[in-house]
């Protein structure tokens, strides 16, 4: 009989929750503002994906370069390093935010989900926020 898989520690499960929680916290904070340009020419409401590792993403199912993949990037990378863990701790993390973009198109409300799978297991995270965008086209009034 094959015993029972032990859970990791405590302290290794908050790690693995935190860098989800963190993760969809910047992904809708200042960063996000950095969106806009990004969003031009998007339906008012979508989809961004993000491949953190790979730093890889999608808008509403089309690749795209954000400077976003890249910085969350930087973090985890950050992050294993200051706490020490192996390189390849964290195995998958990606982050998918819903926006909705005001009428005029300069702000919008952002909903993401962290999902990161560590050596601990998979963790989940979210936030919501509503940001400005910059680099956004403004839309005339008329």
């Amino acid at each position: 009989m094959n015993p029972e898989p032990r859970r990791p520690p405590r302290r290794i499960r908050g790690i693995a929750q935190n860098f989800a929680n963190q993760l969809a916290q910047m992904a809708v904070g200042q960063e996000a503002m950095f969106l806009g340009s990004a969003l031009n020419g998007e339906p008012s409401e979508g989809l961004v994906e993000i491949d953190v590792l790979s730093t890889s993403a999608m808008v509403n199912g089309r690749v795209a370069r954000l400077t976003l993949a890249a910085a969350l990037h930087k973090w985890i990378e950050g992050e294993i390093a200051r706490k020490n863990l192996d390189a390849g701790w964290v195995i998958g993390a990606l982050v998918k935010i819903r926006y909705s973009r005001d009428p005029d198109g300069t702000w919008a409300h952002f909903d993401a989900v962290a999902v990161v799978r560590t050596a601990a297991g998979v963790t989940k995270g979210g936030f919501s926020n509503n940001q400005a965008l910059v680099g956004a086209w403004r839309r005339r009034p008329g």
